[in-house]
């Protein structure tokens, strides 16, 4: 009897961590109660009861607005973790295997996101109907915990020593301009390269560069970038404009340089392969949505001239 007790007051503890992850998701008790099929009186009920438990302020409520203390930001990050743990609990303790289901929640970077990474996740999502996807594209360091997020695709180091990292490859990066530019500037040299116009990508191609050639030799080089963003597209975009000499991956300058709209420049060198990491919340458990999403990343990954598998 007292183990039915136990199981009941998780279980009361586990809705009431579910009802709220419908409120700060939904920004709103009456849109949350909408959600749950249930009142909104009901909702504000367990958000209280929640706040009894844990003995603090999770919302801010007035009549005209609603939102989330730091308090309950932080919950919410960890709420999901919580509750996909607990849903996967009868499958690891029966031996089955879990199916991808529930929302999958990524976010990765804008020049991947529009192309690769969508086709993964589009893959996974004809594979498993039921799955539900949000990708969220930005170029900026993110906060995992504060997004709500399951996992990051990263490109380069991953800095933030709290975050479980799989390493999944490393992409090569190769120099390239539009025929025009090179017409103006005549012959590129390893010498010549710091004196020409470059388009910057903040950090990874910006001040002085590594340059290697297949021999394993290296160069550093120093670029002048007149023009520099933090968005592959926009540094892209800037290259195909003519503005200057930059940097792009194998697969995504391939159809251009078929083309003729871009050159290769230097062609016998590379700059230095960039590592592409998928961080993750720490926890032992992942649901079988993230490990599914991270198999179909790997299949498109996989298939891109200039990838280099881990």
């Amino acid at each position: 009897m007292l183990y039915v007790m136990r199981m009941k007051y998780t279980h009361d503890r586990l809705d009431l961590l579910a009802t709220f992850i419908r409120i700060g998701e939904s920004g709103s008790l009456s849109k949350a109660a909408r959600l749950l099929d249930t009142t909104q009186p009901t909702v504000s009920r367990r958000l209280l009861e929640l706040e009894r438990l844990l003995g603090c302020k999770l919302a801010l409520r007035t009549t005209a607005s609603f939102s989330l203390t730091d308090e309950g930001r932080s919950l919410l990050a960890e709420a999901h973790d919580l509750t996909d743990r607990w849903s996967g609990l009868s499958h690891r303790l029966s031996g089955g295997q879990s199916r991808p289901e529930g929302t999958l929640r990524v976010i990765g970077p804008s020049g991947y996101g529009t192309g690769f990474l969508t086709d993964a996740v589009t893959d996974l999502r004809a594979a498993h109907p039921g799955l539900r996807i949000e990708l969220t594209l930005t170029d900026r360091v993110v906060d995992l915990a504060a997004s709500g997020a399951e996992c990051w695709v990263c490109v380069g180091e991953v800095r933030d020593p709290g975050l479980v990292c799989r390493h999944l490859g490393a992409m090569e990066r190769v120099l390239i301009a539009t025929p025009g530019l090179l017409e103006r500037t005549g012959p590129v040299t390893l010498a010549r390269l710091p004196t020409l116009p470059c388009v910057g990508l903040v950090p990874y191609v910006e001040g002085s560069v590594r340059l290697l050639d297949r021999s394993g030799r290296s160069r550093m080089v120093r670029l002048d970038t007149p023009i520099k963003t933090d968005s592959l597209l926009s540094s892209y975009r800037a290259i195909l404009n003519g503005a200057g000499i930059g940097a792009a991956a194998p697969w995504m300058c391939h159809a251009d340089i078929q083309a003729g709209r871009l050159k290769r420049v230097l062609p016998h060198w590379w700059l230095e392969p960039i590592g592409i990491h998928v961080a993750l919340p720490p926890g032992l458990y992942r649901p079988a949505r993230v490990t599914a999403f991270i198999e179909a990343l790997k299949q498109r990954m996989h298939a891109l001239p200039g990838f280099r598998p881990a």
